[in-house]
C-alpha cells in the first residue's frame, strides 16, 4: 500500500480517535497528518508486516498517541501566550443560523462528552467520521462485535441522557448532522 491508500483507509477513524482524546478538530486534523507522515516514514521499524491493515492500524494508533501527547505538551506550554478574543467577535463568527437545531446539537455534544471514553471514541469515529465498524475495530485493536456493543451502549446512554421527547431516530439524524 502506498501512503495515499493508507490515508484513504485510516483518515476518518484516526481523526475520530484523536478527537475523542480531546483535541479540537482542526488540531486533530494536523495531528493525524503528522501521524501519517511519521508512521509512513518509519514504517520499517514497525513490528510485523506493516502492509497488513490490522498491523498498520495498531502502529498508526501508537504513533498518533505519541503525536497527541506531544501536542498536549506544546498546548500546555502555549496556554499562557494565547491572547483573548473579544466576545462580540466570537458571537459574530459563531452566530447560529437556526437556533433550534443548534440547541439539539449542543445537547447531543454535551451528552457525547459525558460518555465513557471507549463509547465516546467509537461514536465519534463511526458517526462523525462515517467510518465502518470493521475499520474502527482495526484501529482500536478490538473485534467488530466489541465496537458494535460499544455503539449500542453509547446510543442507549445517549437516549437516557437526552430528553424523553427525543426519539432514537432523531438522535441518529442529529449524529449524522455533526
Amino acid at each position: 500500500m502506498d501512503l495515499s491508500q493508507l490515508i484513504d483507509v485510516y483518515r476518518g477513524p484516526l481523526l475520530g480517535l484523536i478527537a475523542s482524546w480531546g483535541a479540537p478538530w482542526a488540531d486533530a486534523t494536523e495531528i493525524a497528518q503528522d501521524s501519517f507522515a511519521e508512521a509512513y516514514l518509519n514504517r520499517e521499524s514497525c513490528r510485523g508486516n506493516w502492509e497488513k491493515p490490522e498491523v498498520f492500524g495498531r502502529w498508526l494508533r501508537g504513533v498518533a498517541r505519541n503525536q497527541y501527547r506531544n501536542w498536549v505538551r506544546r498546548h500546555q506550554r502555549r496556554r499562557d501566550r494565547i491572547t483573548t478574543v473579544e466576545p462580540t467577535v466570537l458571537e459574530h463568527v459563531a452566530a447560529p443560523s437556526d437556533p433550534e437545531p443548534s440547541e439539539q446539537l449542543e445537547k447531543l455534544r454535551n451528552a457525547i462528552d459525558r460518555l465513557p471514553t471507549k463509547q465516546r471514541q467509537v461514536v465519534l469515529m463511526h458517526y462523525l467520521e462515517e467510518t465502518n465498524v470493521k475499520e474502527v475495530a482495526n484501529l482500536l485493536s478490538t473485534s467488530p462485535k466489541t465496537v458494535e456493543g460499544r455503539l449500542y451502549q453509547a446510543r442507549r446512554s445517549l437516549r437516557r441522557m437526552l430528553d424523553e421527547e427525543d426519539s432514537a431516530l432523531q438522535i441518529g439524524k442529529v449524529l449524522l448532522c455533526l
